[in-house]
């Protein structure tokens, strides 16, 4: 007994694929998976439960079953409909699962208002990351570089952001490499005493408050901002408060800080304007934690313009101050590691060990002071 088989019926298409007649003849032999809306295909299936009816982009009847197959693969991995979404979508779903109280979090959402909702907008996910073999090009290889000249760390937090949404619509998105043509902001000058107490007179009370307790604390605007009395202990005079490792590692260091007179005076100070219905220590204009800080941020800017400082000086260098004033009075560095919160030394003395001339020669002149006790070379040839 001889098996038969079937024989799949050929057909034989123009040079030039006409798409109307490429569909008609296509459906003698499979199910109308596509339609025609002038020249353009677009789906017409269902799968999954799921009906697509999206347009296919193209007049070419093999590339519009190429992309036909790309649909339905995001419908059975579940990426159908993200993918549907806006930038704009994705974005404000991923930016409802950030806490705006975290200040990185905060941080984010500035950097997905200022810098990618603008340049994507109402733009589709795949519309974003289509890529064009021919050329290379893409939109978001366009994007990064546009942001390329930005400082590298500035890079890497936007791009953080920009693949957690795109990730939203395509769940195996990654980006492409960035060139980081601007490796950051390398600072060989800190504030002296004397300029940090000139900026700090020119502060309303509250505001100079907040600076006076960063500048002598090391701690960041919004660790001081967020800070609350359990963190005090004004028995020991000391503050015990945690900070996160990195922006992306929930892990924390806790930190021990004794108070210098300084933050002492300011903390009896607002202990006698304490509410007792706010935890916190400072209280500065502001509906939320981000107004607060922007606010902060504003007066310390027209403070520093109408200072004598002759050079750009953020809230930031407060930090700066702290550690780098430690460095050059001779602290043990793994001391000033444990105030500022840092697991290593590394970090601290790769931002913070910035030297002045004076602590250069200081340390220079101890060959002199051995040279004083008698150590000579005997001949005039070193």
């Amino acid at each position: 007994m001889s098996l038969q088989t079937q024989k799949h019926k050929r057909i034989y298409l123009p040079r030039k694929l006409d798409a109307l007649v490429y569909l008609q003849k296509k459906g003698e032999i499979m199910p109308k998976h596509m339609r025609l809306r002038g020249n353009i295909f677009y789906a017409n299936c269902k799968v999954k439960g799921v009906y697509l009816q999206d347009s296919l982009e193209t007049s070419n009847p093999k590339l519009a079953e190429d992309k036909l197959l790309d649909l339905k693969t995001l419908v059975r991995k579940g990426e159908y409909n993200s993918w549907k979404k806006t930038f704009e979508e994705c974005a404000d779903e991923w930016l409802a699962t950030r806490d705006m109280e975290k200040p990185h979090h905060i941080s984010q959402e500035q950097r997905v208002r200022v810098h990618l909702k603008p340049y994507f907008d109402k733009l589709k996910v795949d519309e974003i990351i289509k890529f064009d073999e021919e050329t290379g090009k893409s939109m978001v290889k366009d994007f990064l570089a546009e942001i390329d000249h930005m400082p590298k760390e500035s890079v890497k937090k936007i791009r953080y952001c920009l693949q957690s949404i795109l990730k939203r619509g395509n769940q195996d998105y990654k980006l492409p490499q960035s060139g980081f043509s601007n490796q950051g902001f390398y600072q060989d000058r800190f504030l002296t005493q004397e300029e940090l107490h000139e900026i700090l007179a020119l502060l309303q009370d509250q505001y100079r408050e907040v600076a006076t307790f960063m500048a002598y604390t090391g701690l960041d605007i919004s660790d001081v901002l967020k800070l609350e009395w359990l963190s005090v202990d004004m028995k020991a005079k000391m503050i015990r408060t945690e900070r996160r490792k990195t922006m992306h590692n929930s892990d924390t260091i806790k930190i021990k800080i004794p108070m210098v007179k300084m933050v002492e005076d300011i903390l009896k100070s607002r202990s006698k304007v304490r509410s007792l219905q706010d935890r916190r220590i400072f209280r500065v204009e502001g509906d939320i934690h981000a107004n607060r800080v922007q606010n902060l941020q504003r007066h310390w800017r027209r403070a520093c313009n109408k200072s004598s400082v002759d050079w750009h000086i953020r809230p930031k260098d407060l930090r700066h101050f702290f550690g780098s004033h430690l460095l050059n009075s001779g602290v043990d560095p793994l001391m000033i590691a444990s105030f500022m919160g840092h697991a290593s030394l590394d970090m601290l003395l790769k931002r913070y060990g910035h030297f002045t001339d004076q602590t250069r020669r200081e340390a220079i002149l101890k060959f002199d002071t051995g040279y004083a006790k008698g150590m000579q070379p005997k001949s005039g040839i070193c």
